[in-house]
């Protein structure tokens, strides 16, 4: 049996992952869940699959609802969890502290934190290619690489679904409300994420992370707007040919390759070719979506680049749900963080900590 560990078990991927082992339980036993702190949902959680450990950040206890508590104060014991497989689905730059120590460790580990994906891919370069990614678009690319071993690729290609803002005019932007931001046309997911799908910086952080992930370089990855969302990655190859992932958006179809490493029969919807009737593909609007741009920019540059560029989003996306700044301000607010950059690069996880907590105290207010 599976011995399974999910981190982030009460956001919207996290969640996700325990509807796949409620399909599987005969598969899988759940050593740990962990949460940012305790919940009314996480106890649910856990009086279901009751598992031996529950990460939760900020608590004192002892026990929660008869599982042992690791506390964020002693996250290395996550390193003693006899667990076959870890899922990261903690959301934002929470996630990198667990993500380095797991990899560290040579644990085995699947992940939808493309945040610390982008901030330890210096210092993490070759740990980072044992990493089994759930995020759709990498999913895709991951699952048509290993079916295809030792065939010449030209080219990757990411697809985004373009946002709630695909078909509005640029100074329609100016007057956009959180509620509007949060509501994506494909995508059930939590709000940083959303915001960021908003302002097509989620596909930058993604171009980011295929670099990191699969070892490609930035001529290499193309991104194509595709609003049905239908295709979610695609590869081509030195021949000419073209093999894409298809499926309806689900989340639970990568989550399912990641934990067992093959196709799990799901309650899907099946995809009808003459429903469809067509697909569509568009380039990306580089003027209308300039964070797009800049965190291409920022990933080709490298060194702190995307680092900054991560925590300058998580600040100035928490600005805009708070009512602080308004939607087209998110860019400017991030692209003067990163054209402000004098921080030295980080060598090791505490270099790393350190340069987060300086644009924390230097941006944040």
């Amino acid at each position: 049996m599976l011995k399974l560990s999910v981190l982030g078990s009460t956001g919207s991927v996290g969640s996700q992952t325990l509807d796949v082992l409620r399909m599987y339980k005969y598969k899988v036993s759940t050593k740990l869940l962990g949460a940012s702190k305790p919940s009314e949902k996480l106890k649910d959680q856990v009086l279901e699959f009751k598992p031996e450990y529950v990460y939760i950040e900020k608590f004192d206890g002892r026990e929660f609802y008869g599982s042992k508590v690791i506390n964020g104060d002693s996250i290395e014991k996550l390193l003693e969890v006899e667990s076959d497989l870890f899922i990261n689905a903690v959301s934002g730059i929470s996630g990198i502290k667990s993500t380095y120590l797991l990899l560290k460790a040579g644990k085995k580990l699947a992940t939808a934190n493309k945040e610390s994906i982008v901030c330890l891919g210096e210092i993490l370069k070759d740990e980072l290619k044992r990493v089994v990614p759930i995020d759709s678009e990498h999913s895709a690319i991951y699952q048509i690489i290993s079916s295809e071993k030792g065939n010449p690729i030209n080219r990757i290609v990411l697809t985004a679904s373009g946002g709630p803002f695909l078909y509005w005019k640029k100074e329609e932007l100016e007057d956009v409300s959180v509620d509007e931001a949060l509501n994506h046309p494909k995508w059930s997911m939590g709000k940083k994420i959303t915001v960021d799908s908003a302002t097509l910086l989620n596909k930058g952080l993604e171009v980011i992370e295929a670099h990191y992930l699969f070892g490609f370089e930035y001529d290499k990855i193309d991104v194509v707007v595709h609003p049905e969302s239908i295709i979610h990655g695609m590869v081509e190859f030195a021949d000419g040919t073209f093999i894409a992932n298809m499926s309806h958006p689900d989340m639970r179809i990568p989550i399912s390759y990641a934990i067992f490493g093959g196709r799990e029969k799901l309650e899907i919807k099946p995809l009808n070719l003459v429903e469809l009737g067509s697909l569509s593909f568009y380039r990306p609007d580089f003027e209308k979506f300039p964070l797009l741009k800049l965190a291409i920019e920022c990933g080709k540059r490298g060194s702190i680049y995307p680092v900054v560029l991560t925590v300058a989003d998580e600040i100035a996306v928490d600005k805009f749900l708070s009512g602080n700044i308004k939607f087209t301000q998110i860019h400017s607010f991030i692209e003067d963080v990163v054209s402000s950059v004098n921080f030295p690069e980080p060598k090791d996880l505490l270099d790393l900590f350190q340069l987060i907590e300086e644009i924390y105290h230097k941006f944040r207010h």
